[in-house]
């Protein structure tokens, strides 16, 4: 047994955050499902003292990790008897937040427990403790298969608009449906039957934001808030782009804030990453929509990283591990003089199977407030995997105010486009 440095423990993999990992003197293990494991590069590979592959599903179901505890806990045995007991288990993506909780409960590491993990994944549970908190949240009912369609009748009666059906596990909108009344929502439920797990909520009017930052010892130390121009659920029913743009208002901000610290209170999230969701409605009212013990994903992290200098993929590695963050003094978003507002977009791909990228147009009218873009190459092959928002390319913005990095995320949304054709297949 190596008794010279600590057994640090993560779960998930993705290979461009390799470089957010705290390698040092530790010695690092890995748990990750075999897909993954098979794609990664050697030179990553022997970063890590042992790689355990999991004997899951190569899928988007955010539950398949949770699925796999069993495995992972003996996996985790093997490797102390080599490595020593663990002491962290990190966890920065969705799908593995709630299985690190278990390890970390189940071996006694400090960080995130299982009872938090649950509130920031489970839709219905954290709903319930903003209610009993004081935060407006949507009128909400957990449903599945065995609700009696009396039930449901009662709740298409309750809600006098749209009704929103999701799962109360998934993430980035998967699985939501959005009925225009309560008829079609009992239509629905006649014709489809309620699955498992699900959840039903009154559809909220209004803006939809996040929020992203890092809270440490129950002290928000950094927060930036947005507003989602192109959102998730749009991008995910076929829109062309999920972007979002900063405010500019102090106002607003502090407000944000201090619901945001609300939030993070009931939850009992004292140290991590946070991306939060929530609306603001035509009445200027903030509703709780979900939140989550991690970074934001899509071009969120990497455009705050590029403008404002915090990397919340390493900020939520030191937490994990109870390390000293990298923020220095308690900032947000309009204490950088230089930045009034900031922005991102993420253009989506024009079909849903793998393609060559032939030509790509609008760079040519490319706004000057674009810092940081990832944009693929011609002849490249792209969406060749299952990832949660596939692609065309990815801009981070940075500009005087939030009108002018809205203005030019629209323009560049309008003029880029990614032309490709079918990739094929050699035959054997």
């Amino acid at each position: 047994m190596d008794t010279t440095s600590s057994h640090v423990v993560h779960l998930g993999f993705a290979e461009h955050h390799i470089d957010s990992i705290e390698f040092g003197e530790h010695q690092v293990s890995l748990l990750v499902h075999r897909h993954v494991a098979e794609r990664m590069s050697h030179a990553a590979r022997r970063r890590f003292a042992r790689i355990g592959v999991l004997d899951v599903p190569h899928t988007l179901d955010f539950e398949d990790y949770d699925r796999a505890l069993d495995q992972m806990i003996r996996l985790v045995d093997e490797f102390a008897v080599e490595l020593g007991p663990p002491t962290a288990v990190v966890a920065m993506y969705e799908h593995v937040t709630l299985p690190a909780a278990r390890l970390r409960d189940h071996f006694g590491v400090q960080g995130v427990d299982t009872e938090t993990a649950l509130l920031c994944r489970d839709k219905v549970r954290m709903k319930e403790v903003m209610r009993s908190g004081g935060i407006r949240v949507p009128a909400f009912w957990a449903v599945d298969a065995a609700t009696p369609y009396a039930d449901l009748e009662k709740i298409a009666d309750a809600v006098p608009g749209r009704i929103v059906l999701k799962p109360q596990r998934q993430a980035g909108s998967f699985g939501i449906l959005v009925f225009r009344d309560g008829t079609e929502f009992l239509a629905h439920a006649r014709a489809h039957g309620i699955p498992d797990d699900h959840e039903v909520e009154e559809f909220i009017e209004g803006d939809v934001c996040h929020v992203d930052g890092v809270v440490r010892d129950g002290e928000i130390r950094f927060i930036s808030a947005s507003r989602y121009i192109g959102d998730c659920l749009n991008f995910q029913n076929g829109e062309r782009h999920l972007s979002a743009v900063t405010f500019d208002d102090a106002s607003t901000l502090a407000r944000i804030t201090d619901f945001t610290a609300l939030v993070l209170k009931s939850l009992r999230l004292h140290t991590s990453t946070f991306h939060l969701e929530v609306f603001l409605t035509p009445d200027d009212e903030l509703v709780f929509l979900e939140v989550g013990n991690r970074f934001g994903g899509a071009y969120i992290s990497d455009s705050l990283r590029a403008v404002y200098g915090v990397d919340l993929v390493r900020e939520s590695v030191l937490a994990c591990m109870g390390l000293p963050s990298e923020v220095g003094a308690l900032t947000s978003i309009l204490d950088h003089e230089d930045v009034g507002a900031s922005g991102w977009l993420y253009s989506a791909l024009p079909g849903s199977e793998p393609c060559v990228v032939k030509q790509i147009r609008g760079l040519d009218t490319c706004p000057d407030s674009v810092v940081l873009s990832d944009i693929p190459d011609i002849g490249q092959t792209i969406n060749d995997d299952i990832t949660v928002f596939p692609s065309a390319g990815k801009f981070a913005l940075s500009g005087a105010s939030t009108a002018e990095v809205e203005r030019d995320i629209r323009r560049l949304a309008a003029a880029y486009a990614v032309e490709t054709a079918p990739r094929r297949i050699p035959h054997s």
